[in-house]
């Protein structure tokens, strides 16, 4: 072969495979990987969610779990590609989104996003939902034991109430704990005045002797089950799962209001699986697969197309699903006012937490 065709044919064939390299590492992005990295809750899937979506796609799932989320966003500013799934609070979207931590999710690989209910899309810590899908939502009340509290209970003032010392559990959670403070005082869950923060501080410190603790909801979950815990601060759908084990358990939303919050499923930054990410939050978005999950946890769903599938007790609850007269008393969190005001209310909340967790 003559030099010269030579040369032309090597020039060809690199010229090829130039414009074949792009092509094949786009079919790569689009391949689900051999793993995922899934960082929640503890036991806040269905209770085959994982096994159902490994048979079917053959990925393995790696699971993780938080007990609250300061915990979950130290561990992902640490390392933002380590985990491909996280679950987290709508306010918690809006911080690791001005922190920069969080990757657009691509709804093209999303379809069934379509099955949102509408009141969950365009959320303000997350206008379009560019970084979040809504997954499940509740309030936060009072979860009793009838057993032993025979009273009516129908104010968050009872969780200061003498008789029940130590029997009395409260959620390892910073915002939930000042909002049940504030809406006993009267005020707005998302206030960030000094004064009304003030209040919410002395009462608070006021009952830190009367309190078993400030614990994970599935800890204070099994707590009210076994009687060990009479009257706690809890989520709605652990309440209700725990009133499905045991019957003299109610949920009460109290007279002053409570606090509405979402739940979303985001992808973290870097994380190295986002495809097989976005083919996982599909998969759980699905009418039946998604309804398993509400069936399981006792949780109200964003899902509008999984009602079809879902327990007739459950859609019925109004525990779960509170009728508008109780939700007018109640609020989403947002972050209210401006950036100086929300600094400010942050550091307060922050100093408040400080000192309750080092009583």
């Amino acid at each position: 072969m003559p030099k010269l065709l030579r040369i032309l044919m090597t020039i060809s064939i690199f010229l090829l495979l130039s414009l074949l390299a792009p092509v094949a590492f786009a079919g790569n992005e689009r391949s689900l990987s051999r793993v995922l990295n899934v960082y929640n809750w503890e036991d806040y899937l269905g209770e085959t969610t994982i096994r159902d979506f490994e048979r079917r796609f053959g990925v393995k799932v790696h699971l993780e779990t938080y007990k609250n989320e300061e915990e979950m966003l130290s561990a992902v500013q640490s390392d933002p590609a380590k985990y491909d799934i996280i679950i987290i609070s709508g306010l918690l979207v809006q911080e690791m989104r001005a922190l920069k931590l969080l990757a657009p999710v691509n709804c093209r690989n999303i379809p069934n996003i379509g099955n949102i209910d509408p009141m969950f899309k365009n959320p303000f810590y997350d206008p379009g939902n560019r970084y979040s899908v809504p997954y499940l939502w509740g309030t936060t009340g009072i979860a009793v034991n009838r057993r032993f509290v025979k009273e009516k209970v129908n104010s968050w003032k009872i969780l200061w109430d003498l008789k029940y010392r130590g029997k009395i559990s409260l959620l390892n959670d910073m915002d939930e704990v000042i909002a049940m403070a504030l809406k006993t005082k009267g005020y707005s869950i998302n206030t960030n005045d000094p004064r009304s923060l003030e209040e919410a501080r002395l009462l608070l410190l006021r009952q830190r002797p009367l309190i078993a603790g400030y614990h994970d909801c599935i800890k204070t979950r099994g707590d009210l089950i076994s009687g060990r815990i009479w009257l706690s601060h809890q989520f709605s759908g652990e309440a209700c799962y725990a009133a499905d084990k045991n019957k003299d358990i109610e949920y009460v939303i109290p007279k002053e209001g409570a606090s509405i919050w979402v739940d979303n499923i985001c992808i973290p930054r870097d994380s190295r699986n986002k495809y097989t990410a976005e083919v996982f939050i599909n998969y759980i978005l699905a009418p039946e697969a998604s309804a398993k999950i509400a069936n399981y946890l006792w949780y109200a769903n964003c899902n509008r197309a999984a009602a079809k599938y879902t327990l007739k007790e459950i859609l019925e609850d109004p525990a779960i699903y509170p009728p508008a007269q109780i939700l007018r008393r109640c609020e989403f969190f947002k972050e209210a006012g401006t950036d100086q005001e929300i600094g400010k209310g942050h550091a307060i909340r922050n100093k408040i937490w400080s000192e309750l967790m080092n009583k």
